[in-house]
């Protein structure tokens, strides 16, 4: 984009019904939109994130809704009732009542339609709706870079054709070095031309400075915590197997976490352990520990990268999970991280594991993290091609 060129509206969907990784990825490709002068509208459909950065973007929350559990199979109030027929009604109209405000030139759906399935009942409506304009928008979907295997075909189809039917781009926020999007998406074939890789989206490496006395000798985290008690559990009873480090750990038990599961945490916290609900800052928390611990999902392997901290990662699995695995054994091929898989944890494990694994700079990634930018600059570059095709 130079000159005087036509800076679009940006609309930017994101629904975290579980675990709030992607919320992370979603705002800091948000956040580089805005900083390149776009204004640019962040419509949050999940429970509020605490200190989560949202500076320079136009927050709307509409009635907030998550899943029930990791099955994904029932929508409920963030209090726990159920999410009816009639209160879906009143969620599809505040999202199209926003979207007709807005008027935005590109709207970004997170996700959908490869994930986010749960939300049709307002997401198609507010595709068909973009029909109606005078000048539609770009359209564009903003996925992770490792998709859940196995899925049925029927659910692979609307995927497919949703793409062909309304979308302009499926913008992948990954490094083909690391995996391409066709080892985990079905029929990628189909819609190549539409694909854009971004980088990973990492947190912006300003942000942390590497602290010469590390603050933890070991740190433990679950992302926003909603699949982390398992993890957690184990860690209180690691500890005492750990030869190297038998005092000094920390958990960040996470946002999402049900407080009385975050006060029996607390209650049987070890002494040389602390427990602590959200440290906002975690590139900097890894950074400042000898070794971290964590899940795999996506955004936390984008702050274990960034950190470049010896690392051990424990997937989980739950329900239909398989995109965690995947990233994590791929990691270990490459002897990034240290891998401990979910049917062989155990204390004993976890803290054998974590006695072993070094930092190894000679492993430190290639790949390329700058993808909020890179997802920023590509979104621009093809709104301008359009504004103006040769």
């Amino acid at each position: 984009m130079t000159g005087t060129a036509k800076l679009p509206v940006v609309f930017f969907y994101v629904q975290h019904l579980l675990g709030i990784g992607h919320v992370f990825r979603s705002t800091r490709v948000a956040r580089a939109l805005a900083r390149m002068g776009c204004e640019t509208h962040l419509i949050w459909g999940g429970t509020p994130v605490p200190d989560l950065d949202v500076t320079g973007l136009q927050v709307k929350y509409l009635t907030a809704v998550r899943s029930r559990d990791a099955s994904f199979g029932e929508l409920v109030h963030k209090g726990g009732e159920q999410f009816t027929e009639e209160d879906q009604a009143v969620r599809s109209a505040e999202l199209l009542d926003c979207f007709n405000q807005v008027q935005p030139d590109i709207l970004v759906t997170e996700a959908f339609p490869f994930g986010r399935r749960q939300m049709r009942f307002e997401l198609v409506p507010l595709l068909e709706a973009t029909a109606q304009r005078a000048n539609p928008p770009m359209i564009v979907s903003s996925i992770r870079d490792i998709m859940q295997e196995g899925r049925r075909e029927k659910s692979v189809r609307e995927s497919l054709d949703s793409i062909h039917r309304w979308y302009d781009l499926v913008l992948v926020h990954g490094d083909p070095a690391l995996i391409r999007i066709e080892e985990t998406l079905q029929g990628a074939s189909e819609i190549e031309d539409k694909i854009r890789y971004s980088g990973l989206v990492t947190p912006d490496p300003q942000k942390s400075t590497v602290q010469s006395n590390p603050k933890y000798d070991v740190l433990v985290s679950a992302g926003g915590g909603a699949v982390g008690l398992s993890l957690m559990r184990v860690a209180l009873q690691a500890m005492k197997y750990s030869k190297k480090y038998p005092e000094n750990w920390c958990l960040s038990a996470g946002t999402e976490l049900p407080e009385s599961d975050y006060q029996s945490l607390l209650h049987d916290c070890p002494d040389g352990m602390k427990v602590v609900r959200f440290l906002p800052d975690m590139v900097q928390a890894m950074r400042s520990s000898k070794v971290s611990v964590s899940r795999s999902g996506y955004n936390t392997v984008a702050d274990v990268l960034r950190a470049n901290t010896a690392s051990v990662l424990v997937p989980f699995i739950g329900g239909q999970e398989t995109e965690q695995l995947k990233r994590a054994e791929l990691l270990a091929e490459k002897g990034i991280i240290t891998l401990v898989r979910p049917d062989e944890l155990s204390p004993e494990s976890l803290a054998k594991a974590v006695d072993s694994v070094e930092y190894r700079d000679s492993a430190k990634p290639k790949f390329n993290l700058d993808g909020a930018n890179s997802s920023a600059q590509i979104l621009l570059d093809e709104f301008s091609s359009r504004q103006n095709p040769s």
